[in-house]
């Protein structure tokens, strides 16, 4: 159920506020004294893409620049840089970088193309002319069966959204609603189960991860309840519970789910296993005792398999686990949560700050690196849990 080599020891260290700021400071600081104009950020040896200079919202620059006026934004910090000057470069640098995967180049990426960076664009500095490549990207989506977070229809859905909140322009929701028309068209029964097949990277699986599987599915049409007609919305309820239930792993440690319906391994982190289905389920506008009883089941996996050995960052690590912790305290309103949740921060910092000294720098990237659990501190001392770039961009 819990594979303990992927797991530590969850660090004996009270929750100290004043020592949370500080460390989300240290984290902004070092990223600013090590931000480049032509290099942005050096790229990290824990990293699979281990070039320098890389743009993508998930493991380059587009994500730390968008992470650090986020932070600004919110009150975190007071430290703060113009990256005014490099958001032209950085839009081109992340095009040239989308020619390594091909066809996919042809459509929009979230998390690794320019749809994301355009995004964080928005946010820095809005034109008509920048929400139009959104849109454009938005719409190469349609016709691409990926059916997954990083490259295809739900990161599509969720850009609308979040254009929807910065612009308020009809066209957002309209988009949106033929996606989520054609992703639900996708979802087919398999054994008498609702599952979508991830067409990715030249293999077909059926993922039930909130990155590339099931769950990832589902968060944007959770996100856009309110633009779904009232028999999506049934559908979509009855088809989370029934998913979930069957594909549950439990014991008296929890419950927990696997990678992909065929896979062996039994993970626990954001990406893949109990944690990332909280942190997505735990905002279903729907309920059943059942389900309540799976979101508790993996609030508890999470906390017994323990803090991550991959280190303090989003999505496989510490601080993206905390997340599950921070829904369900706000789902069930029990405190315990919450104490778990800055139990996790207070490890992850210690993480953190024990790799920083022995490379001499941080990770710069918002998805794998230190810029995301800063975004995960801030989170546990104002009690907002919205995860970046899904929840909040």
């Amino acid at each position: 159920m819990i594979e303990r080599a992927r797991h530590v020891p969850l660090r004996l260290v009270p929750w100290d506020p004043s020592d949370i700021a500080t460390a989300i400071e240290e984290i902004v600081v070092d990223a600013l004294d090590h931000f480049d104009n032509e290099g942005f950020w050096p790229a990290h040896p824990l990293d699979d893409l281990r070039k320098s200079g890389n743009s993508s919202v998930y493991l380059g620059a587009s994500g730390v620049i968008w992470a650090l006026d986020y932070l600004h934004r919110a009150g975190a910090t007071k430290s703060r840089h113009d990256f005014s000057p490099v958001l032209s470069q950085l839009l081109e640098r992340t095009r040239v970088e989308m020619q390594s995967f091909g066809d996919y180049a042809k459509h929009g990426s979230l998390l690794f193309g320019d749809l994301g960076t355009a995004l964080v664009m928005m946010r820095l500095e809005p034109t008509q002319a920048i929400a139009d490549i959104v849109h454009a990207r938005v719409n190469a989506n349609m016709e691409l069966p990926v059916r997954e977070l990083m490259w295809g229809l739900p990161g599509s859905m969720l850009a609308c959204i979040h254009m929807a909140e910065m612009t308020d322009e009809a066209r957002w929701r309209a988009t949106f609603e033929a996606q989520a028309k054609q992703l639900l068209d996708d979802l087919k029964d398999t054994a008498g189960v609702p599952i979508w097949t991830q067409d990715l990277y030249g293999a077909q699986r059926q993922y039930l991860g909130p990155v590339h599987g099931f769950a990832r599915n589902m968060i944007p049409l959770i996100r856009g309840w309110n633009w779904l007609s009232e028999d999506q919305r049934a559908r979509i309820a009855d088809v989370a519970r029934r998913t979930l239930s069957a594909h549950a792993h439990r014991s008296d440690r929890g419950i927990s789910w696997r990678a992909a319906v065929d896979g062996k391994n039994l993970y626990c982190q954001h990406c893949h296993g109990a944690p990332g289905m909280v942190t997505t389920f735990a905002d279903a506008p729907f309920t059943s005792p059942e389900f309540e009883d799976m979101l508790l089941g993996g609030g508890k996996t999470t906390w017994e398999a323990g803090p991550l050995a991959k280190g303090s960052n989003l999505c496989h690590g510490t601080g993206g686990n905390g997340y599950a912790f921070l829904k369900l305290q706000r789902r069930t309103g029990d405190a315990v949560w919450l104490e778990r949740a800055r139990a996790f921060a207070m490890t992850a910092v210690a993480q953190c700050r024990e790799t920083r000294d022995q490379l001499g720098r941080g990770r710069y990237s918002l998805w794998t690196g230190d810029i995301g659990l800063a975004v995960y501190l801030w989170h546990c001392l104002t009690l907002a849990p919205v995860f970046p770039t899904v929840d909040v961009f």
